[in-house]
């Protein structure tokens, strides 16, 4: 598994690529918990390079998913392949967590964002 983190305006993404497994829970909830402690509003999981996800990588999202609520935080899981998007469903994961596809996402959350900055020295003048 590769972890890599992005910033999108206000929002931390965290993209996995590869397998989430047992193996690699400890280095996501790592780097997850250290986006925790600034208390974002916000923290996607970039899923659209996974390609496979046991139960202890479900297990490690859903330990965040509630880390990140504590903290009255949001997390969103984006770019879900079908295949692991179908285990989900079947576990009645998608009813806890917000699963969204990357134009959803972009359409709820980062609309307008590239321009804020200049939307807000616009209405200081």
């Amino acid at each position: 598994m590769e972890l890599r983190l992005n910033s999108l305006g206000k929002i931390k993404q965290i993209e996995i690529t590869g397998k989430f497994d047992i193996e690699s829970t400890e280095e996501f909830e790592s780097l997850f918990n250290k986006q925790v402690e600034g208390s974002p509003a916000l923290i996607s999981i970039d899923m659209s390079k996974l390609d496979y996800i046991d139960s202890s990588g479900i297990g490690s999202l859903i330990k965040s998913l509630n880390n990140l609520k504590n903290k009255k935080g949001k997390l969103v899981l984006v770019g879900m392949k079908p295949m692991i998007h179908n285990v989900f469903k079947l576990a009645k994961l998608d009813m806890f967590f917000e699963i969204l596809s990357p134009l959803d996402f972009k359409a709820k959350y980062l609309k307008d964002d590239d321009d804020s900055d200049i939307d807000e020295l616009i209405r200081k003048s």
